[in-house]
């Protein structure tokens, strides 16, 4: 497929463009930098886990510059100091020494200014001042500011020697502390100013600590360099694509594991370059982008999976609609009318009225009435816990009832009650009439009813713990809080499902009754569909009919050769035809019937295009069709007196 033809199938799909708008925001995030704010907190914390403990910067506080400063600096003098500088607005007297320095335009010397960078203070501005020179520059040539670093705080506040001017005075001093050190002199800020907005340093105020991390910085040439624009979008760009590739291929909840994984690993991977190359990695845009990339594709995965999923369930309707589907008894509105149709279809009842369980009582109400009415009742009473009800409880099954119960009763109807009950839970009672005749058998006919009775019961008792699931899930505040305030697709599509499985289930069901051996080959000679009893044909005659193709199978059941069954099957194939053969199986004598299943108006994708949609293989056993049929008069009088008998039995249960 050429990479235009790929172009064209992909632009298609809604995954295609939703990648195209990750790529798109990671764009825009970059160019605005709206996820660089996020490298802040991380910076600090990068910041505060580093621990130096020396520096060769010593910051002095005199409490009254203008007053100390000759002898303070003569001081510092006889110590040997590297260079002191002497950062003050105050016109002061100016020691002539190589060694001291006084940071002012109008002295032409310039610290470097400082300007923030997300909220803090931290890095260096390259743009120097046209009316002065660069001290750092003066004192350190070779450290380059260009490139506007950021500064390390790697160093610990506690660890930069720290001295008032008064001690210095008082020779209270090592002259280690002094010698060949940096010193920065500075006017002593009393919490006047606003806190330093920097790492470390948040709780100070005198902005000679920042020039401090400096000196420190140039000292031991730690600056932070951040990466290029261009560089940190292409990283980010391919960690796109390597992530949409690798979150593709595993589940969400695994995903998140894997996130958090790569988002440590990449976290520490920034901590070690900071640390050991100087070098500040884009490291909350890869955090971010990662967990981001990992909602996207579950996103993405799920809008596409539901447009699918919706398509499917619309098509499993469409086919589900031109096939009739009576609704489970579960799934009705009430489980009454169906069993007032079950005791139409089953009994001859005079007359019949179903009570129902008051739900947390133990009264009773009036449900359906079949050949009469409701006020038929005479009985006034609607308390299970008293007779006839409790008779009935105790029985556990039909009792007659000798008081009136219906009205308008003939002299020779009969009644009869039956709990509706099922693992001890009581739905309901049956209260039913009959004319009994010379053939009525009442203990068969009571026999009938408990069947039925329990039967009912049962059913009732099954609705009514779906019924009370149903009130659960359809509860307001339980389908707030669990998103299922509209039908989930998943239970719409469970319930086109379980159609289908019913459907599939009767089909399979009553294709296993069949007492023929039957075995369905698509064209290709592969078995589809085979019913119990050709199951159990195999086992018994050792045919591996799962291995067998059906030219096999012809072959090794009948007498035909290879040539003769192939053009057997030929025929049958091209012209939809029928043929019988004789089979012998051990003792037993079968009639194979082979013939052809046209295909369905429906055709499947993988498009065959012969109308023939199977072979269907039908083995008819002669020998048990023989040995139920009669051999002489004898047994044919014996067959027709039993069958009689057979005959006066049933008619007599089905009465009753």
């Amino acid at each position: 497929m050429s990479i235009k033809q790929q172009f064209f199938f992909v632009q298609r799909h809604k995954t295609f463009w939703l990648i195209i708008s990750l790529i798109g925001f990671t764009l825009l995030a970059e160019l605005t930098g709206s996820l660089q704010r996020f490298n802040a907190p991380i910076f600090k914390y990068f910041s505060q886990i580093q621990s130096e403990k020396h520096s060769d910067v010593v910051v002095i506080e005199a409490d009254a510059l203008i007053f100390e400063h000759d002898q303070l600096v003569y001081s510092l003098l006889a110590h040997n100091p590297k260079a002191i500088i002497v950062v003050s607005d105050s016109k002061l007297t100016h020691i002539q020494d190589e060694r001291v320095f006084y940071p002012r335009p109008d002295n032409n010397l310039c610290l470097a200014d400082l300007k923030a960078w997300l909220g803090y203070t931290i890095q260096i501005n390259h743009q120097t001042h046209n009316q002065c020179t660069s001290l750092w520059a003066e004192l350190f040539p070779e450290r380059r500011l260009d490139h506007s670093p950021l500064l390390s705080f790697a160093l610990d506040l506690h660890a930069l020697p720290k001295f008032n001017s008064k001690r210095v005075q008082s020779e209270d001093l090592l002259a280690g502390q002094i010698t060949d050190k940096l010193v920065l002199i500075s006017q002593t800020n009393h919490s006047f100013g606003l806190p330093i907005r920097a790492p470390k340093l948040s709780a100070e105020v005198n902005p000679i600590y920042l020039h401090a991390f400096v000196a420190h910085n140039l000292i031991e040439g730690s600056f932070i360099s951040l990466i290029s624009s261009k560089l940190s979008l292409t990283i980010q760009l391919v960690s796109i694509i390597l992530l949409l590739v690798l979150y593709q291929k595993i589940a969400f909840n695994i995903g998140i594991v894997v996130a958090s994984i790569l988002s440590v690993t990449w976290l520490t991977l920034c901590y070690f370059v900071m640390t050991g190359m100087h070098i500040f990695l884009p490291a909350a845009e890869g955090v971010i982008l990662n967990f981001i990339t990992l909602f996207w594709v579950f996103l993405s995965a799920k809008w596409v999976e539901e447009d699918n999923l919706k398509r499917l369930m619309n098509n499993i309707r469409q086919k589900m609609s031109g096939r009739y589907l009576p609704k489970s008894f579960t799934d009705q509105s009430t489980p009454w009318d169906s069993i007032i149709q079950l005791i139409n279809q089953q009994l001859a009842l005079d007359k019949s009225i179903l009570l129902a369980r008051l739900e947390g009582d133990h009264r009773l109400y009036e449900i359906r009435a079949i050949n009469c009415h409701l006020s038929d009742i005479h009985e006034m009473r609607r308390d299970y816990e008293r007779a006839p009800y409790s008779d009935a409880i105790k029985a556990f099954g039909t009792v007659k009832i000798t008081r009136p119960f219906f009205k308008a009763l003939e002299e020779s109807e009969s009644q009869y009650i039956v709990p509706l009950m099922y693992a001890g839970d009581i739905r309901g009672f049956w209260a039913m009439t009959i004319t009994p005749d010379e053939r009525f058998n009442e203990a068969a006919f009571i026999k009938n009813v408990n069947r039925f009775a329990n039967q009912v019961g049962e059913l009732l008792f099954h609705y009514r713990v779906f019924e009370t699931q149903g009130k659960a899930e359809s509860n307001a505040i339980a389908r707030l809080l669990t998103l299922n305030l509209a039908k989930p697709l998943s239970q719409q599509i469970k319930h086109s499902i379980n159609e289908m499985e019913q459907k599939l289930i009767t089909l399979e069901h009553v294709f296993n009754q069949i007492r023929s051996a039957s075995v369905l080959f698509n064209l290709f000679g592969q078995v589809v569909q085979t019913n119990h009893a050709l199951e159990q044909l195999a086992k018994q005659h050792h045919l591996p009919i799962f291995e067998m193709t059906a030219l096999d199978l012809l072959c090794q059941v009948s007498e035909l050769d290879h040539e003769n069954a192939k053009g057997k099957l030929r025929y049958l194939t091209l012209h939809k035809g029928e043929i019988y053969l004789p089979v012998k199986l051990a003792e037993q004598q079968f009639v194979l019937n082979v013939r052809t299943i046209e295909s369905s108006d429906e055709k499947s994708s993988a498009g065959e295009p012969f109308e023939v949609g199977g072979i269907l293989f039908e083995f008819i056993n002669l020998s048990e069709l023989m040995s139920q049929m009669p051999q002489n008069e004898e047994q044919a009088g014996l067959l027709s007196e039993n069958s009689e008998k057979q005959k006066n039995n049933t008619e007599s249960e089905a009465s009753n």
